[in-house]
C-alpha cells in the first residue's frame, strides 16, 4: 500500500485537495473490481497541516489533517495542491507564511519519495529550493511572474505534467486529475491508470496546457509609452505592422524601443504581436464559423500554410482540431 500525504493549508484550494482524495479512492475500488480477492487498498489517503492544525479553504470548507508532521517518514508521496490565487500580494504572503514548511520538505525530500504539485503548488516548491536547475510548469497565467522569480528554474508551459526526478509539477486547478493519473499509472501500473481515466472521463492525451493560453494583456508594468503600444497593436491586428511602426508610434529609435519592450513586457514585439494574432484567431474560432482562411486574413498573415504550421507550434493543435475542441 501507498500512503499518499496531501498538504493542507489556510487558502487552500479545496478542490486540489478532495479532487485528489477521491481519484485515489476511486482507483481503490476499481482495483478491488478487477482483483476480487484483494482484501487491501492500493492507496492511503492523508491530509497533513502544516502545523497539526485544522484549516479553512478559500471557499470556506474547514479540513481536518489526517495524520501529523511525525508521521512524515511513513508517506511514499506529498501532494501540495494549490493556493486560491487573489494577486501577487496574497501570494507573497501565503508563501511567507508557508515558508517554514520548506525544511520539512527538504527533510522529506531526502527520504528519496514523491514531491508533486499543482497550480500554485510550484511556487512553494520553487521557494523551497528542491526545483533549481530543474524543469517545471504552473498555472499558465503566472508563468510570467513564476519566471521572474525564479529564473533558474527551467518553465515548460508546453507540458501539463512535469516529472523532474522525484519532484513532479502539473499546471493550472483541474491538472490535479492528470496529475494524480501519472502517479498511479508510476505506482500501480499502466492497467489501472488506463481504467481510471476511463472512468473519471479524464483525455490522457492532453498533455500540454498551451491550447487554454492567452497573452498576458493584464499589463503587469508601470511603463505607458509600452501599454499604449500594446493597446494599439490589439487594434491593428490585420494590418502589416513592422518594428519601425512601432518604435514611431512610442516616438522611440527602435533600439530604445526593444529594450523598453522587454523589459516591461518581458518579450519581443515581434513575439508578443505574434501571439496577439494567434490569441485573436483562437478567439475567432471558438466564437464564430469564419473559415480557417479568412481568420488567417482578419488576422494579419497572408500565407495560410504558414500560419497553420506557426498556429500549431504554439498550440499544438491545428485550428481545426482546436475550433474542434473549443468552439
Amino acid at each position: 500500500m501507498k500512503t499518499i500525504a496531501i498538504l493542507i493549508f489556510d487558502g487552500c484550494m479545496a478542490s486540489s485537495v478532495t479532487g485528489p482524495v477521491d481519484i485515489f479512492n476511486i482507483s481503490n475500488s476499481i482495483f478491488r473490481h478487477f482483483n476480487a480477492n484483494a482484501d487491501y487498498d492500493i492507496f492511503n489517503v492523508r491530509l497533513l497541516s502544516v502545523n497539526n492544525k485544522a484549516v479553512q479553504s478559500s471557499s470556506g470548507i474547514m479540513l481536518e489533517p489526517t495524520m501529523t508532521l511525525d508521521e512524515l517518514a511513513n508517506i511514499d508521496v506529498l501532494l501540495i495542491g494549490g493556493y486560491h490565487y487573489v494577486d501577487e500580494v496574497s501570494l507573497e504572503l501565503h508563501l511567507k507564511n508557508i515558508s517554514p514548511f520548506s525544511e520539512i520538505l527538504h527533510k522529506f525530500a531526502e527520504q528519496g519519495s514523491y514531491i508533486c504539485t499543482v497550480c500554485t503548488g510550484s511556487f512553494m516548491l520553487a521557494q523551497s529550493g528542491l526545483l533549481d536547475n530543474c524543469q517545471a510548469t504552473t498555472s499558465w497565467w503566472l508563468a510570467p511572474l513564476f519566471a521572474r522569480k525564479f529564473k533558474n528554474i527551467e518553465l515548460r508551459m508546453d507540458q501539463l505534467v512535469i516529472r523532474a526526478e522525484k519532484t513532479w509539477t502539473a499546471g493550472a486547478t483541474t491538472a490535479y486529475t492528470s496529475l494524480c493519473i501519472a502517479l498511479v499509472e508510476k505506482l500501480a501500473g499502466h492497467q489501472l491508470s488506463s481504467q481510471l481515466s476511463r472512468v473519471m472521463l479524464v483525455d490522457n492525451n492532453r498533455l500540454s496546457q498551451l491550447p487554454f493560453m492567452n497573452v498576458q494583456r493584464a499589463l503587469g508594468h508601470t511603463d505607458k509609452a509600452i501599454s499604449d503600444c500594446q493597446y494599439w497593436l490589439q487594434e491593428r491586428l490585420a494590418q502589416n505592422i513592422s518594428l519601425n511602426d512601432m518604435a514611431l508610434f512610442c516616438a522611440m529609435s527602435q533600439r530604445t524601443f526593444i529594450r523598453r519592450f522587454k523589459a516591461a513586457v518581458k518579450t519581443t514585439p515581434a513575439s508578443y504581436l505574434q501571439q496577439l494574432r494567434i490569441d485573436a484567431a483562437k478567439q475567432l474560432l471558438e466564437n464564430t464559423n469564419h473559415t480557417v482562411e479568412h481568420i488567417v486574413n482578419q488576422v494579419g498573415y497572408d500565407d495560410v500554410s504558414a500560419f497553420r504550421r506557426l498556429f500549431s507550434k504554439h498550440v499544438q493543435l491545428t485550428p481545426q482540431a482546436y475550433r474542434k475542441s473549443f468552439a
